[in-house]
């Protein structure tokens, strides 16, 4: 049987949202022991137990409410039967025990993914510094040697695929980013398109090139798709104007505008 904890490591890696709930403290008697877990998720789905009964509906009502706050918590609760309040600050819920217990809420919501089309230079700087700042990264390239763990080391997922076919495929998680940096225009232009035309829940795309290569892309996909909706997301060229030509550095630009655009300070950073 699949232990709770490797189910922590497999939620975490796939980006899930759950609330780890654990038994810190119990007095008196309990149906549930110091240490026990349950993890909870948004459809009131739940792994593992706290005891069962009253206490374990209570306890997933309250997880779901922490996790849609994004909050930890330590909360405690009364078992009794009777209803009957002894402190203000713990919550009665109706049992039988007549104990009491606390529960520490760890709440780990998913975080934003960005889908990396391209694993070259750039895309290896960004793969270091994504990670480290909040980001789920999956990778995608059609080369088989850039992708790869070994050049990528802190990436969480890498699909060795055809641009193309991915794109037309994928399914984009809600207000996710995309940066698009291949080793090719074309893939580049067609990538995009194609990710404009499915009208994918993302809130930010970025694409590497010039600022002629931006403008006659844009021109293209008007020309093509019509008057797009949806281009105010598309960012080209990607990143904010900080200096230096380096893949390092352009990697820090890219970032920089990435954070902007999440926190909602991009247009201000722009206005200057």
């Amino acid at each position: 049987m699949e232990s709770i904890f490797s189910k922590l490591q497999q939620l975490i890696d796939l980006n899930q949202s759950f609330v780890l709930c654990t038994i810190v403290e119990i007095k008196g008697s309990s149906p549930g022991k110091t240490g026990f877990k349950m993890i909870v998720f948004p459809d009131h789905k739940s792994i593992g137990t706290v005891g069962g009964g009253a206490i374990e509906r209570k306890v997933i009502e309250d997880g779901i409410s922490l996790l849609n706050e994004n909050k930890c918590d330590l909360r405690e609760y009364q078992l009794n039967e009777k209803k009957e309040i002894i402190n203000s600050d713990i919550e009665v819920v109706p049992m039988m025990c007549n104990g009491s217990l606390k529960i520490y809420y760890e709440v780990y919501g998913s975080s934003p993914t960005v889908y990396l089309f391209g694993g070259g230079h750039v895309g290896q700087e960004l793969a270091k510094i994504l990670p480290g700042i909040g980001y789920h990264v999956h990778l995608i390239d059609n080369r088989e040697e850039f992708a790869s763990a070994d050049k990528n080391p802190t990436v969480h997922k890498i699909d060795f695929a055809n641009y193309i076919e991915f794109a037309n495929s994928f399914e984009a998680k809600p207000n996710s980013f995309a940066l698009i940096i291949t080793h090719g225009h074309t893939h580049d232009y067609d990538i995009l398109k194609i990710i404009l035309e499915r009208n994918l829940p993302l809130c930010y795309i970025g694409v590497i090139g010039s600022k002629s290569k931006a403008a006659k892309m844009k021109k293209r996909l008007n020309e093509e798709l019509g008057e797009i909706k949806n281009l105010d997301i598309v960012h080209s060229p990607v990143g904010l104007p900080i200096g230096g030509d380096s893949a390092s550095e352009i990697a820090i630009s890219i970032a920089a505008e990435m954070q902007a655009a999440r926190y909602g300070k991009l247009e201000d950073i722009m206005k200057g």
